[in-house]
């Protein structure tokens, strides 16, 4: 029987070279069970990123909360690969050290106060003097760090702290804020604005104090008016969000997009991936998304002697104010035999998709879920669809190891297709000398005079040094819109490069341009990536105006939207999600006469959506025919179950024909289900007595 058993495993890609978003309603951390406020409001306030923290309070159960502080140390963990977190660890002793130590004679938490932050932000100090009993000063601890970089703060800074009176709490120190009176028990007769002369009398005192009176950076001066600069108080600044400086909390998001969507527990198992996206136009005029994703760990299920993985890919594409414009499901399953799965093991995955795009800005993000182990990745990448191109432009330049010739019978197009040939690529550009490399980029609006006397530029730098270049007429590429150009890399030694192509006029003149990295190996071989992807229909196709119709609904460009839709159906009259959609967009265009002609032949088909009665009653009603929109409603109830939605218009219809038990009657049953509905419940008691 154990042979029968599925199994796991991960394989770890070796390098050999160098997403409907569901939100829940946001609480406060005070209506937190008291174990997650502890740990939100105590244990990780300090270290958490906001984004971390807006998500933590948009959890719904204590499961999703508990699996998220998994998440949470799991992305801070610098060893995952051990059963220790050395990170959290290291974190709850400086808590507990604080709470020890920094809180003596306060009456906070050490955790809570000044002292108490930053040595849980920033650990020990390199140096601690402590400075007391003196006569004139309040007693002052100087903190010094060095070596935190990493965090974005200077190689070398003090921190500073006072604790005025005789007893309670050290106080953060800033030059600018608080200036060196704020050290003296006493004002010694000196004008408060005068800093300098302050700082005069703290280095006959105290010169350790008074060289961080007026800067927390060593050897920095200050300004001409003898004020402290600000780069005392930025670094302050800095110092509290020191701890989301190394980590990406994009995992975070995606755990509260996704929660709703795939099981909780993927969100725990993040792996990284590389990715590549790019924009094509095509024959057509539309512009498609192609991109591609590489995980970098791949884990595989057994069954018996076959191998095997599956994958989820949920996609969408929002604006710049955060409104869903696009978003799609996709599967992928692998299957492999043992000889195939030996050499997995040095050979990247690479997923491959594409789908069409409307101009505008957009936010495109990913997630890849793999069932087999519920791990998960993401990535998000801007994206800008150009409307109405009137002056040149050039697209971002594509890099690509090699190619491959399709069947020109064939319609269906493939990710990163390119007339009738497909290109591949890889995310960071490494090649071999070996190999050819093809540069593809797109042109757009060149007027018929710069096609027939401009030029293509290819410069090749190395480290600042420009070590090959030439150029090509743009007429001598048969077609000017799509550049394709080879180049064979056997004269480029191993390195870095920049590759940077200019469309020039006659002159010579630069016009535009784009670059691009990449590298040379100096391996002599390393296997390229195994890709998944499948055939596409051509943009001609009506899924595709379908798509289009879509985003432009989305979008409230309703009339366009239409257009599409109608090409769609025209193609494929029979498609009823093609005719429900424009039916709903008739529907916000107040063109009701339209959604029942569209509709009402699909009342004689098997399968009826719930779409088909619900917009039908809608638009029956609007137009005062209620006995029809009743007869639309009860079909819908009939085949698809109760909800308000229908439960009240049903309600609406009956009062307009006098029908006021009836009317009661759905009303009563809508507020069973949903019993907070006062428009509902006002509507019921100004027909109450009535019959």
């Amino acid at each position: 029987m154990e042979k029968n058993k599925i199994k796991i495993f991960s394989i770890i890609i070796v390098l050999l070279f160098f997403f409907i978003p569901l939100t829940g309603e946001k609480k406060s951390a005070k209506d937190l069970p008291l174990k997650h406020n502890k740990w939100l409001e105590e244990e990780a306030v300090y270290i958490i990123t906001p984004k971390e923290k807006d998500v933590f309070l948009q959890l719904e159960t204590d499961r999703e909360r508990d699996l998220f502080i998994e998440a949470f140390w799991k992305q801070r963990d610098p060893t995952p690969g051990t059963p220790e977190n050395e990170y959290k660890i290291e974190h709850y002793r400086r808590i507990n050290y604080a709470n020890q130590r920094l809180g003596v004679g306060s009456p906070k938490p050490g955790w809570r106060t000044d002292r108490g932050r930053i040595y849980i932000i920033l650990g020990e100090p390199f140096q601690k003097d402590s400075y007391s009993s003196l006569r004139e000063l309040w007693d002052t601890e100087i903190w010094f760090y060095q070596d935190m970089t990493r965090y974005g703060l200077p190689q070398a800074f003090y921190v500073v702290f006072y604790r005025k009176g005789f007893g309670g709490d050290f106080e953060l120190y800033s030059p600018n804020s608080d200036g060196p009176q704020a050290f003296f028990i006493q004002n010694p007769q000196i004008d408060p604005a005068d800093y300098i002369a302050f700082y005069a009398k703290l280095k006959e005192i105290n010169p350790s104090i008074a060289e961080v009176s007026l800067s927390l950076i060593p050897g920095e001066p200050p300004e001409v008016s003898g004020r402290p600069s600000l780069a005392s108080d930025i670094l302050l600044q800095n110092i509290n969000v020191a701890p989301q400086k190394e980590i990406k909390d994009l995992y975070a998001e995606n755990f509260l997009k996704y929660k709703g969507i795939v099981e909780v527990e993927y969100s725990i198992n993040y792996i990284e991936s590389d990715y590549l996206v790019q924009t094509i136009k095509d024959d057509s005029g539309m512009f498609f998304v192609h991109y591609l994703i590489e995980p970098k760990r791949l884990s595989i299920g057994q069954y018996e002697k076959t191998y095997y993985s599956h994958f989820i890919l949920n996609g969408n594409a929002t604006d710049l104010e955060g409104k869903l414009i696009y978003q799609f499901e996709k599967e992928y399953s692998l299957n492999f035999d043992e000889d195939r799965i030996k050499s997995m093991a040095y050979t990247p995955l690479q997923i491959n998709d594409m789908f069409p795009l409307i101009p505008g800005n957009y936010n495109f993000s990913l997630l890849l879920k793999n069932t087999v182990s519920k791990e998960f990745s993401s990535f998000e990448k801007t994206i800008f669809i150009p409307d109405k191109i009137t002056t040149p432009e050039m697209s971002s330049l594509l890099l690509c190891y090699g190619s491959k010739e399709m069947d020109s019978s064939r319609t269906a197009i493939r990710p990163f297709q390119i007339g009738q040939k497909l290109f591949f690529t890889q995310p960071k550009n490494i090649f071999l000398p070996s190999e050819k490399m093809t540069i593809y980029f797109q042109l757009y609006s060149l007027s018929d005079e710069l096609i027939k006397t401009g030029k293509i530029k290819y410069s090749f730098v190395k480290r600042d040094e420009t070590i090959k270049t030439f150029s090509r007429n743009i007429r001598e590429y048969s077609d000017p819109r799509n550049i394709l150009e080879e180049i064979s890399l056997s004269e480029f030694t191993a390195a870095n490069y920049t590759l940077k192509v200019s469309l020039q006029d006659q002159s010579g003149q630069d016009l535009l341009f784009k670059s691009e990295y990449f590298s040379i190996s100096p391996v002599t071989s390393f296997p390229r990536p195994l890709i998944q992807s499948k055939a596409l229909p051509a943009s001609n196709d009506a899924i595709n105006n379908f798509r289009i119709g879509t985003q432009l609904f989305n979008k409230g460009k309703y009339e366009e939207a239409s257009i599409e839709f109608e090409k769609a159906l025209i193609k494929k009259p029979e498609e009823m999600d093609f005719a429900i959609h424009l039916a709903k967009t008739y529907f916000v265009q107040e063109r009701y006469m339209d959604v029942e002609s569209i509709l009402t032949p699909f009342l004689k088909k098997e399968n009826i959506k719930y779409e088909v009665y619900f917009y039908l009653g809608k638009a029956a009603q609007i137009r005062g025919n209620f006995k029809k929109a009743i007869s639309h409603f009860k079909e819908a109830i009939s085949h698809f179950g109760l909800n308000i939605y229908l439960l009240n218009a049903l309600g609406e219809c009956y009062l307009s024909i006098n029908e006021i038990k009836e009317a009661r009657t759905v009303w009563e049953k809508s507020l069973e289900i949903i019993p907070n509905q006062p428009q509902i419940k006002e509507k019921l008691a100004s027909i109450k007595g009535k019959k």
